[in-house]
C-alpha cells in the first residue's frame, strides 16, 4: 500500500474510532505529509522502511530549522500513533522511535488574568451598544462564566442552553458532551444578544453569530478577545485561552475541588487540570512575602 492510501486509512481510524476533530486530524496530516517528504528527499525511502536512525535524522532536521522543542515532541507523538495503528491493523511497520525519548520542554508559567480584570466584561459601557459589541460581550462572559474552548463556544447552540434548570450542554473534544452550570446572572446578556440575533433571521443552528448571520470563526473569537482584553488588563496572555486557564485557577483559589475543576474542564486526566494550580502574579508575590523571612 502506498504512503498515501495508509495516510488515508489512518485519517478514517482517527475520524470513526478515535473521534478527533477536524482540526486535529488535519494537524495529524501534516506531521505526516512532512515525516514522508523528509524520508522521501533525504533518504529515498519510505514510512514502511523507517529506521531509528531516520526518526534521529528527522529530529535534528527540525530542530536545525528552529522548531521548539515542543512542537518536535508534538511531531514525534503523532507519529508514535500512527506506528502504534500500523502495527495493531496487521501493517508491517516496524517502530523507528522505540528507545527515543521525548525532548525536554522548558515550562512556560502562565499567569491567569485577575478576577478584578475579567469583571470589567461585565460593565456594559465597555461595549458598543450594536450586534457585535452585544454579542462580544455575552461572548466573552459565556468565554469566562463556562470555562469554554473555541470550538466548544461556536458549536454551542441556542437549544443547549437550559435556563430552568441552569446548565448548558457543551460539545467537547471528541464530541463528548458534558453539562456546566451557567451562572444566572448570564442570564440577562443571553436574552438581551437572542433579542438582536432574531432580527438577523440566521439560518444556523449555533448561538454566536456574525452581524450577517453567518457562523462565527475560531479568527474572529481569538481577534475579539485579543481586542478586549487589551483594554482590561496588563497581564501578558491575552488570548481565548487565557479565559480558561484563569477560570480554573480562580475555582482552585477559591477551594473548590480539583475532581470537580477536572469536570467541568471536561479533562480526560487530573494532570491536565494541574496545570492551572498556577496563581495570578499579586498572588505568588504575597506567597512569597508571607512564607519568605525577609519578604515582608
Amino acid at each position: 500500500m502506498s504512503f498515501e492510501n495508509l495516510l488515508r486509512s489512518f485519517v478514517v481510524y482517527l475520524s470513526a474510532e478515535r473521534r478527533y476533530s477536524d482540526k486535529t486530524i488535519a494537524a495529524y496530516t501534516k506531521e505526516l505529509e512532512r515525516w514522508g517528504a523528509f524520508l522521501l528527499s533525504e533518504f529515498e525511502t519510505t514510512s514502511e522502511k523507517a529506521t531509528r536512525d531516520h526518526a534521529k535524522r528527522f529530529i535534528v532536521w527540525r530542530a536545525k530549522d528552529g522548531i521548539s522543542n515542543r512542537s518536535i515532541n508534538r511531531s514525534l507523538s503523532v507519529l508514535r500513533s500512527f506506528y502504534k495503528w500500523c502495527q495493531k491493523s496487521g501493517r508491517s511497520h516496524k517502530e523507528p522511535l522505540a528507545g527515543i525519548r521525548s525532548l525536554k520542554e522548558q515550562k512556560r508559567i502562565v499567569m491567569s488574568i485577575p478576577e478584578s480584570d475579567l469583571l470589567q466584561l461585565t460593565n456594559d459601557e465597555f461595549f458598543k451598544k450594536d450586534f457585535e459589541g452585544i454579542r462580544d460581550q455575552f461572548m466573552l462572559l459565556l468565554l469566562y462564566g463556562l470555562s469554554l474552548r473555541r470550538a466548544e463556544l461556536i458549536r454551542l447552540r441556542t437549544q443547549d442552553f437550559d435556563w430552568d434548570r441552569s446548565v448548558v450542554k457543551v460539545l467537547g473534544k471528541r464530541n463528548k458532551t458534558r453539562q456546566i452550570p451557567i451562572p444566572i446572572s448570564l442570564k440577562a446578556y443571553h436574552d438581551r444578544y437572542i433579542k438582536e440575533r432574531s432580527i438577523l433571521h440566521p439560518q444556523i443552528d449555533e448561538i454566536l453569530v456574525t452581524k450577517k448571520g453567518g457562523k462565527l470563526y475560531p479568527s474572529i473569537v481569538y481577534k475579539r478577545v485579543v481586542y478586549y482584553l487589551q483594554g482590561t488588563t496588563s497581564v501578558v496572555d491575552k488570548y481565548p485561552h487565557a479565559i480558561r486557564h484563569s477560570y480554573a485557577t480562580h475555582l482552585l483559589n477559591a477551594g473548590v475541588d480539583i475532581n470537580v475543576v477536572k469536570e467541568l474542564m471536561g479533562h480526560e486526566s487530573l494532570s491536565s487540570t494541574q496545570v492551572y494550580t498556577t496563581s495570578t502574579f499579586e498572588e505568588l508575590v504575597q506567597a512569597y512575602n508571607r512564607a519568605h523571612p525577609k519578604g515582608s
